[in-house]
């Protein structure tokens, strides 16, 4: 595993799911505290602590499913998002895919397909944790020069001054631009308070993958 992709795995697991467990030892702490006091607040607290465990288990399998993303490597990128785009249970938001120029069953270099994938993933999770969305939109476009990934969200947004967590704060963005530079795209970036957050990452193509 490069060190890079250990980097996002230990962020990944401290913001996920050791945050979800250590809210739901709390909760079950308290809802001990709460049995040898009063039977009257038990379950309210046990429900919370089986929530923070679900969406524990719901990262972790994000996680495994990025880390071994065998739709990816066997159907292509297509199927891929097709596949995340389906699973609002899994992610949170719900999530809209629109594909132009670009069919199921075309295939690109493994990098380019992992980096936009990845790209997508990261964009998904941080839109479902840190900006409140209820809707995602991805939209993938391929021209005869190059393939670009556009992630809309309806969230809160930030201000670029003052970034928040997630997205626009240093790590979660940091590792797309790293993508991104080492596959010599471009990326924008745009949001604002209140005003949800665009993504796009455009790549460009090698000469034998250009027009087809």
């Amino acid at each position: 595993m490069r060190e890079d992709e250990r980097r996002r795995l230990s962020r990944d697991l401290h913001d996920g799911p050791a945050q979800s467990l250590a809210a739901a030892l709390f909760s079950v702490d308290l809802a001990i505290a709460a049995l040898d006091r009063s039977k009257s607040t038990a379950r309210d607290d046990l429900l919370s602590a089986r929530e923070s465990v679900r969406d524990a288990l719901d990262d972790l399998r994000a996680m495994m499913a990025g880390l071994r993303p065998r739709l990816l490597e066997e159907q292509g990128l297509v199927s891929a998002l097709q596949s995340l785009a389906s699973s609002p249970a899994l992610w949170g938001p719900r999530i809209a895919l629109a594909i132009s120029s670009f069919a199921s069953g075309d295939r690109l270099p493994a990098d380019i397909e992992a980096a936009l994938f990845r790209i997508a993933q990261e964009a998904v999770s941080n839109a479902r944790r840190h900006s409140g969305a209820n809707h995602v939109t991805l939209s993938l476009t391929r021209d005869a020069e190059s393939i670009t990934l556009e992630i809309v969200d309806d969230g809160h947004g930030f201000s670029p001054d003052q970034p928040r967590p997630g997205l626009g704060h240093g790590q979660g963005l940091s590792g797309i631009r790293e993508r991104v530079v080492q596959l010599h795209g471009e990326l924008m970036l745009c949001s604002g308070e209140g005003t949800g957050t665009q993504l796009s990452v455009t790549l460009p193509l090698p000469a034998r993958d250009r027009g087809a």
